[in-house]
């Protein structure tokens, strides 16, 4: 589930319906149990929307599904090894935007670059929850440790908190607090202070899910959307 985020051992990943899902955030094609591979640079990379690769175990998968043979395009008499020509390959036809922007990116960064990007966001993650823990009355995290950058939780209002409600942790306090979600998210809205995304899940109710893809976040941003939160909320 993209909003949860789970990292999962690749050899223990099994065939499901007899089609192979395997959603990775690096590159793994060499894994013999994967007949494909989707990758989204435009997430916690940065790259400008949208950039996505897709690899295939099998050659000639691409070329067979969307070739035109477009002779006003993709002339066979031309002075240089013509299969270089791979715009028959894809839906985009000739017009590569992803894996430009993204070979653009990657020049521009180097794999050191990426690798301090996305520790400094893991980073503060950590430290987004951390702080949570510390005003544990106030923030319920939904998961204890989140796996990458999504932070799921509920804003815990005054009235809400264990100390002052009998019915905390039960079912009853769960839908209260998804009913606090959406009501705190429209004092978002209108205070255009900060923006976080909030959604149902299974038995859960609304709750708040939180993702540090910014490389421009600090620590003082991540205390000031939790002290935003509770200017906000905490009369709810």
């Amino acid at each position: 589930m993209s909003f949860i985020t789970h990292f999962h051992p690749l050899p223990y990943i099994r065939y499901f319906d007899n089609v192979f899902f395997c959603i990775l955030y690096s590159m793994y094609t060499q894994h013999s149990r994967a007949d494909s591979v989707t990758w989204n640079p435009h997430k916690l990379l940065g790259t400008l929307l949208q950039c996505s690769t897709l690899h295939f175990k099998e050659d000639g998968l691409l070329i067979s599904c969307n070739q035109m043979s477009a002779d006003y395009l993709f002339q066979k008499d031309k002075h240089y090894d013509v299969c270089y020509d791979t715009g028959d390959k894809v839906i985009q036809c000739g017009r590569h935007n992803d894996i430009f922007k993204f070979w653009l990116q990657w020049r521009s960064k180097g794999m050191e670059g990426f690798e301090t990007q996305i520790n400094t966001l893991m980073d503060l993650t950590a430290y987004q929850v951390q702080q949570m823990k510390e005003r544990k009355e106030r923030f319920y995290l939904l998961l204890d440790e989140p796996e990458c950058t999504n932070v799921i939780f509920w804003y815990v209002p005054e009235r809400l908190r264990p100390i002052h409600c009998p019915q905390a942790y039960t079912r009853d306090w769960m839908l209260e607090l998804g009913k606090v979600t959406a009501t705190l998210k429209g004092r978002m809205m209108s205070s255009g202070t900060i923006m976080i995304s909030y959604q149902p899940f299974g038995e859960f109710p609304n709750f708040f899910r939180s993702i540090i893809s910014n490389q421009a976040v600090t620590k003082k941003d991540v205390d000031f959307m939790l002290d935003e939160l509770e200017r906000l909320g905490n009369d709810l």
